[in-house]
């Protein structure tokens, strides 16, 4: 196996080192979806575990608190010295380091209508092109790059919303001419799909649950959407659910597909179910993905847009949780996770390859590349890694003073177009749109 090294300016801590998961368990299991499912659920539910780390699907997001600031109502972090990585935190912004691109102001910690609240977790960056690109994230954010600037588009709150809850949205489908954008199973929203004279000042429109047949072997009321994943130009959009409240009766988890029309709305199915809980999803074709999640799982789907999907699990060398994956090709996909988990397939049977010399404390929360040699992963304390073909390098963030926000996604169109977000702030290369 090629070894790839993280580059880094000074030594990284002993490197993690995986004999203590020496007895891992192959996942062999292959999952034939069909009209069977019940019977296929019943035999493969031994098959779910728990994770290394106790981790949640997300709670609703609670109406921010506000953040502490000095006199001119600015963050209390706003400016402050870099007191750790410096190296990796200059002062200043720069045309080849990461910068805050102007979603968040720091001199407006409450936002505005060109701004987001400085407490908004972004939850998502998805694009079609590096001139369309969406950021979605906590309470209501919404907002469209048009090649020339960021347009904020309105998330309208449903009759259905406890209490008017303005909705998060986890996930979204971009098609060629609409969006759709999923808070839940109960709170699926559309822009472009239906002419609705209720959509919103950004045109959303709020629609109705999907209609899922064969009824689903859980209440969707339960259940919590924890990812989403199209090929372009798919009809079917993946969704991986999970239960609402985890714990030892919470109920099954599954991966559900969908399609929509401006008729019928969306419907579903679904693919497979009780063979892990998984948070990242993603496919080098729209005939086949990748599905990763707690407890090391990493489970193949082929033939994803015909009409009978197969499920396979496969031998992720780890027992920690895995947040995010990335495809390049059915044999280069990447995977990342806790405790500088990164893993790698490359196309054998069952095996994926350990990644080395990723520092233990870097938690990744996501990965997305462009190409084999420009992938980007993200996580916990504004890390940011890349990896040029050969080996991943830890990356410059400007601008953040003490700040160390925790990342939750990244996107990126092509070499020089990456956009990165996680609490209260969006990144880019030189701070540009």
């Amino acid at each position: 196996m090629k070894t790839r090294r993280l580059n880094a300016a000074r030594p990284w801590p002993t490197p993690w080192s995986p004999s203590s998961n020496a007895g891992l368990r192959r996942r062999g299991l292959t999952l034939a979806v069909s009209t069977a499912l019940a019977t296929c659920a019943a035999a493969l539910s031994a098959c779910a575990a728990t994770s290394n780390e106790d981790v949640s699907p997300p709670a609703p997001d609670p109406a921010p608190a506000p953040a502490p600031s000095d006199d001119s109502g600015a963050p209390a972090d706003a400016g402050a010295p870099c007191t750790r990585d410096c190296e990796y935190f200059p002062p200043a912004c720069s045309a080849d380091v990461l910068c805050p691109n102007g979603l968040f102001d720091l001199a407006k910690p409450l936002g505005g209508p060109d701004h987001f609240d400085g407490r908004t977790t972004v939850h998502l960056v998805r694009g079609r092109s590096e001139s369309d690109v969406w950021v979605v994230g906590a309470l209501g954010a919404a907002t469209r790059f048009d090649g020339t600037s960021w347009v904020r588009s309105e998330v309208p709150v449903t009759p259905e919303s406890p209490q008017g809850h303005i909705p998060t949205l986890r996930t979204l489908w971009l098609r060629d001419d609409h969006e759709v954008g999923i808070a839940g199973f109960d709170q699926v929203y559309s822009r472009g799909l239906v002419d609705s004279p209720d959509a919103g000042a950004g045109g959303w429109t709020a629609g109705g649950a999907p209609v899922i047949a064969p009824k689903p072997p859980f209440d969707v009321g339960s259940q919590t959407v924890t990812y989403g994943w199209s090929a372009p130009g798919s009809e079917w959009f993946w969704l991986a659910t999970a239960p609402l409240y985890p714990g030892q009766f919470a109920g099954p988890s599954g991966l559900i597909r969908l399609r929509g029309n401006a008729t019928n709305g969306l419907t579903g199915e679904v693919a497979a179910m009780n063979l892990g809980t998984f948070a990242g999803l993603h496919g080098s074709s729209a005939d086949e993905l990748w599905a990763v999640g707690m407890d090391g799982a990493a489970v193949r789907v082929t033939g994803a847009s015909g009409n009978s999907p197969s499920a396979k699990a496969y031998n992720s060398q780890t027992r920690n949780a895995l947040y995010g994956v990335w495809a390049a090709s059915p044999s280069d996909v990447w995977a990342v996770g806790f405790g500088g988990t990164i893993r790698h397939y490359t196309g054998a049977p069952y095996l994926w390859e350990i990644v080395p010399d990723i520092p233990e404390e870097m938690r990744l929360n996501a990965v997305f590349g462009s190409s084999a040699s420009d992938i980007w992963a993200v996580g916990k304390d504004a890390v940011v890694l890349h990896y040029d073909g050969t080996r991943w390098s830890r990356m410059k963030i400007g601008g953040l003073g003490s700040r160390r926000p925790n990342l939750s996604t990244v996107w990126t169109s092509g070499p020089g177009h990456v956009w990165v977000g996680g609490e209260g702030v969006v990144l880019s290369l030189g701070g540009k749109p």
